[in-house]
């Protein structure tokens, strides 16, 4: 897995301030489906120009979401499980939403995306620990259904 470049505050900040500001314009459903959409918009343009092969299976999902996070500064890690595979975060995305809106609502917003595109329909995923909760990394469990 690539080394992770340094953490892009400017990117991630930018996506946390509007979040903010359509949370408060428009309420919190609004901001978390403009977050969803930015999401999948932005990760299926990036995914697409490294080749991604959509439902390619853990080892795909791996290669593509450990590059890309990486590339944006985010150090993660992958260990694989006898049904499935953890993804873990050990940098936090967005430490600026921290008290705007749940974990796990977040973390819908592009967990769902990468899943859908990488993984497919036969994959799901939930998350069993997070640094908002103060666990040392967020991990998301996959299984195969």
């Amino acid at each position: 897995m690539a080394k992770p470049a340094k953490y892009n505050a400017a990117f991630f900040g930018s996506i946390e301030t509007a979040f903010k500001i359509l949370k408060q314009k428009y309420g919190k459903r609004a901001a978390l489906e403009f977050l969803s959409e930015l999401m999948k918009r932005n990760l299926s343009k990036a995914y697409a120009a490294m080749g991604a092969k959509r439902n390619g299976g853990p080892t795909e999902y791996k290669r593509v979401v450990g590059a890309r996070d990486a590339a944006v500064g985010l150090k993660v890690s992958f260990r694989n499980l006898p049904s499935g595979f953890t993804y873990r975060f050990h940098t936090d995305p967005f430490p600026g939403l921290r008290g705007e809106v749940a974990p796990e609502e977040l973390d819908r917003t592009y967990m769902e995306f990468k899943r859908d595109y990488l993984l497919g329909p036969a994959w799901s995923y939930k998350t069993t620990k997070h640094l908002w909760r103060g666990d040392a990394f967020t991990e998301h469990v996959f299984e195969e259904k």
